[in-house]
């Protein structure tokens, strides 16, 4: 008999999941309340619910006779499937309090502070309680604890500015729980590390930047500038953090910021990383991290063999706007031979500012290290956005 699969979440991101599951010739249904979003296309049965409701997801499951569910690349997707996990005993989740930990950012520094993770120094507020930043050092950023794509966060430098930072970040919080930390320089990276047995078998680690809304990763690179310090150390520090919380075989996706040799975690996710992110790391390897990802959740045998040793260079830019526009089309100049775009928008349709929108992801690849790390860091300015406002008005 066909085994049947769940699908928790439909947008852009999780294609590449949803065929994954389609070359193992499984029944695919797809769960989500948006009719237009492209994995419907391609499902077995679509169920048009909202699964930011756990108990909607729960009752769903219990009358489907499943027997996988597969969250998407969203923290709703990853908390409501684990907390169906959880009530029927489908395995390779973590417990609801460990999902909790790290998909939370009050909870997750709180778990940081006490196994002494280098992470930024911070407060956590609740609710209404008073802002207190003790005996924190000006610049702060103030977050919500339960925000994505840098939604809400706020530089602060100094307190005359926290009380409108901290309103804000409660605006975008569905909790009203907030985390306020130390601005920390250094360089933003990610660490995509599969685990096995509460070992990591396999990782990667990519560049990121963020040049159009601050807080919200725009650009990046695969393989990264990196020193085998700073990859060692980091992946010594995700191991431990494995450990400490026992986590269940599968995908642990961590942001972080590296300065000289030393290293501070930002935070850490169970799900996919949006914005096909694994397509970039695709290109450079010749592998298929959705596949490796749906591997581990399946319980099937794992291995990792890349076509393309040394990597190649390639890199990734998400073509968004600082301001609301209609885009009729886009150009670019990229100093490559080889770009290639995922299209997410049509022409016409109206596109909000950055974070809240995106026009097309690009992926370049380049000759050069050297050359890919002087290009993607200025990705935008190689991009031409023509609107239905400015060149047609």
């Amino acid at each position: 008999m066909t085994k049947r699969a769940l699908l928790v979440g439909s947008n852009f991101s999780a294609v590449p999941l949803l065929f994954a599951l389609k070359r193992r010739g499984l029944h695919i249904s797809v769960c989500g309340n948006r009719p237009d979003e492209p994995c419907h296309a391609h499902a077995d049965q679509s169920h048009f619910i909202d699964y930011s409701d756990p108990t909607v997801l729960l009752s769903l499951v219990e009358n489907g006779d499943f027997d996988f569910i597969v969250p998407t690349g969203n923290d709703v997707a990853y908390m409501s499937t684990t907390f169906v996990a959880g009530k029927l005993g489908f395995p390779r989740f973590d417990s609801m309090e460990t999902a909790t930990i790290i998909h939370t950012k009050q909870a997750f520094r709180s778990f940081t502070e006490q196994y002494d993770i280098p992470a930024p120094r911070s407060v956590r507020l609740h609710g209404d309680s008073p802002v207190e930043t003790g005996e924190l050092r000006y610049p702060l950023l103030v977050k919500p604890s339960d925000s994505f794509s840098g939604r809400g966060v706020t530089k602060v430098f100094d307190r005359t500015e926290l009380t409108d930072a901290v309103a804000d970040a409660r605006r975008n919080s569905r909790a009203a729980e907030i985390v306020i930390e130390e601005f920390v320089e250094g360089s933003l990276h990610s660490h995509s590390a599969f685990i096995k047995d509460q070992e990591i078998v396999f990782d990667v680690f990519v560049d990121e930047y963020c040049t159009i809304y601050p807080y919200q990763v725009d650009s990046s690179n695969h393989p990264s500038r990196l020193s085998e310090t700073v990859r060692s150390k980091t992946r010594a520090i995700m191991a431990r953090v494995v450990k400490l919380l026992g986590l269940q075989d599968g995908l642990i996706h961590t942001q972080f910021l590296s300065n000289g040799d030393d290293v501070w975690i930002v935070e850490c996710m169970r799900r996919c990383p949006g914005d096909l992110y694994g397509s970039l790391v695709d290109q450079s390897l010749g592998i298929d991290y959705a596949d490796l990802v749906i591997t581990l959740l399946l319980g099937e045998e794992f291995s990792v063999n890349p076509r393309f040793k040394p990597p190649l260079f390639f890199g990734r830019h998400t073509i968004t706007s600082d301001t609301p526009s209609t885009p009729f089309s886009f150009s670019h100049s990229i100093p490559s031979s080889d770009v290639r775009i995922a299209q997410l928008k049509t022409t016409g349709k109206p596109m909000n500012s950055a974070p809240f929108d995106k026009l097309a992801i690009l992926y370049a690849r380049f000759e050069t290290r050297d050359e890919m790390l002087k290009v993607v860091p200025d990705f935008k300015t190689f991009i031409s956005l023509q609107t239905m406002q400015g060149d047609f008005a």
